[in-house]
């Protein structure tokens, strides 16, 4: 009686898990945002709002991440990060970070190793960003894998994030 009640409660989690993912709930458990429940909604992501995607297999981070498990390690999860640049908005790369129309962003400086020492090719370059692209960026932590390593993305892959409930783990 005990293990079919047990059984009960793991379907009944799984579940809720899977009628959550359908409503469009995701959880973050990564560093580059706060931990916790978002939902995708509908509407055009504007500058500055929370988005989700994946990256494209033709991007040429798409193996190495893959490889180095960026991206979790089964496969190609869903990134969330900020929209930060738009196209037309010019972007140039200094040794301070990320500028989007003359102004420098918060923890965008880009690392040239990851955190076991391995090399991080850098893709993006000081452009004006063409139609249909856009820049997804972490302001939130300067350790974050986001387009300045792998560029720009493509705005017909992107949808829109709000927090649902976010909190930290530690200090």
């Amino acid at each position: 009686m005990k293990n079919m009640l047990l059984i009960l409660f793991f379907l009944h989690a799984l579940g809720i898990v899977f009628l959550l993912h359908e409503l469009g709930f995701r959880f973050n458990f990564t560093d580059s945002m706060p931990h916790g429940i978002y939902q995708i909604v509908p509407g055009k992501p504007e500058r500055g709002d929370l988005i989700t995607f994946s990256l494209a297999e033709e991007n040429p981070y798409f193996q190495i991440s893959l490889e180095r498990h960026y991206l979790g390690l089964n496969g190609n999860r869903p990134l969330l990060k900020k929209l930060a640049g738009l196209p037309g908005d010019s972007i140039k790369i200094s040794a301070e970070g990320v500028c989007i129309n003359s102004k420098l962003l918060p923890h965008t400086q880009a690392r040239s190793s990851d955190r076991y020492g391995r090399q991080l090719p850098i893709f993006l370059k000081s452009t004006v960003i063409p139609s249909a692209k856009g820049l997804a960026l972490s302001t939130y932590t300067e350790n974050s894998f986001d387009g300045r390593y792998f560029g720009l993305v493509n705005m017909d892959q992107v949808r829109r994030v709000i927090p649902v409930l976010t909190f930290k783990f530690g200090g």
